[in-house]
C-alpha cells in the first residue's frame, strides 16, 4: 500500500527554520552523538562506503485507526572494524558534513532495494521509504540514478516514498520545487521529514507538492507536557490536513501516545511501540506476528 496521495492542491502554510549547528556541523535538532560517544574519523566512513559497510535497518509504520501495518522506514547503520554497528548519528553528520552524502544515499539505497526481493520485503503490501538529505536531492543527477536503480531493482515506483531531511537549511524553495515536482511526475510520493519545533508557520513547504508530513519525535512526546508544543502539534496537523496531506507521527512509544495522536486526528505512527529498527530478515516475522495481535519478540539488538 502507499502513500494516499492529496486530493486538494497543496497550500502554503509551512517554512523551514534553519536550525543551528553545533561544532562539527551537527545539527541542535537532537540527532547528535551521545556524550561521550567520539565522532567516527573520516578516514574510516570513507573505507566504510569504499567496503560495502553501510547496512540497513527498518522501522514500520502503521495506521492508527485499525494498526495495519503500511510501510517501512530505511534507517542507515555503518559497521566499524572496532566499534562494531554503529547508529546514524554517530557517522550521518560528518559524512554529509565532507561531502559524501550522495554516495551514503546510493550505498544505502542499494542495499535497501536489495532487501526488497531477498528478504521477501515485496510479498508484505507496504512502501517503503527513503531518506534523502536535501542538498543530495537537489543534485542534477540524483533523480535519473533513483529511477535507474529503481527499474533495475524492479521495484514499482508507487512503493517507494522520498523522506526530505533537512539536515541542511532550504535555501532556495524554487530549487526545491522544480526537483520535488520532477519526482512527482516521476510517481514518487513526497514526504516532509522531522517537522517540530525547528518548523514554524508561514509559505515555503506545504506548497511545494508534499504528499506527507511526518511529526519529529520529540514534537510527538513534548507535547504530552508541554502547551506550547501540544499547540504547535495541533496546528501543524490542521496545517498539513488543510494542504491535504497525510500525518505520520514518529516516536510513539506507549499506549497513551498512541491514543493522543490518534485523537489528535494523525493517520499513522512509527515508534518503539511498534517495532525497535530491525534486519530485514526480521521484517516478515514482525509482520506477522502484529497482525495476528501478538507482541512481536524483541529482535536480539537494536543497532
Amino acid at each position: 500500500m502507499a502513500y494516499p496521495l492529496p486530493t486538494t492542491e497543496p497550500r502554503a502554510h509551512l517554512q523551514s527554520e534553519a536550525r543551528p549547528e553545533r561544532p562539527g556541523g551537527i545539527p541542535a535538532n537532537g540527532r547528535r552523538p551521545p556524550p561521550g560517544d567520539e565522532a567516527v574519523p573520516l578516514q574510516d566512513l570513507r573505507e566504510a562506503l569504499a567496503a560495502a559497510r553501510i547496512h540497513t535497518r527498518y522501522q514500520p509504520v502503521v495506521r492508527l485507526c485499525d494498526r495495519v501495518p503500511v510501510g517501512l522506514e530505511v534507517l542507515a547503520r555503518l559497521e566499524h572494524p572496532q566499534r562494531g554497528m554503529l547508529a546514524p548519528d554517530l557517522f550521518v553528520p560528518q559524512i554529509e558534513d565532507a561531502g559524501l552524502g550522495f554516495q551514503l544515499t546510493q550505498a544505502v539505497i542499494r542495499r535497501a532495494f536489495a532487501d526488497w526481493s531477498g528478504a521477501a520485503l515485496e510479498q508484505l503490501d507496504l512502501w517503503l521509504a527513503l531518506n534523502f538529505p536535501l542538498d543530495v536531492l537537489l543534485q542534477p543527477s540524483a533523480l535519473t540514478w533513483l529511477d535507474e536503480t529503481r527499474k533495475a531493482a524492479g521495484i514499482p515506483v508507487e512503493r517507494i516514498g522520498i523522506e526530505l531531511t533537512e539536515s541542511r537549511p532550504v535555501t532556495s524553495v524554487v530549487d526545491l520545487g522544480r526537483v520535488v515536482a520532477g519526482l512527482r511526475r516521476a510517481g514518487y510520493t513526497l514526504v516532509i521529514d522531522d517537522v517540530g519545533p525547528g518548523v514554524r508557520q508561514a509559505q515555503n513547504l506545504l506548497g511545494l507538492g508534499f504528499s506527507v508530513l511526518k511529526l519529529d519525535k520529540g514534537l510527538v512526546q513534548g507535547s504530552r507536557d508541554d502547551p506550547a508544543l501540544a499547540e504547535m502539534l495541533a496546528a501543524t496537523v490542521a496545517a498539513a490536513h488543510g494542504a491535504g496531506l497525510l500525518v505520520v507521527a514518529e516516536g510513539v512509544e506507549d499506549e497513551a501516545g498512541w491514543e493522543r495522536m490518534l485523537a489528535a486526528g494523525i493517520e499513522q505512527a512509527q515508534g518503539f511501540l511498534i517495532a525497535r529498527p530491525m534486519p530485514a530478515s526480521a521484517v516478515p516475522g514482525w509482520h506477522q506476528a502484529w497482525r495476528a495481535g501478538h507482541a512481536p519478540p524483541e529482535p536480539s539488538a537494536t543497532i
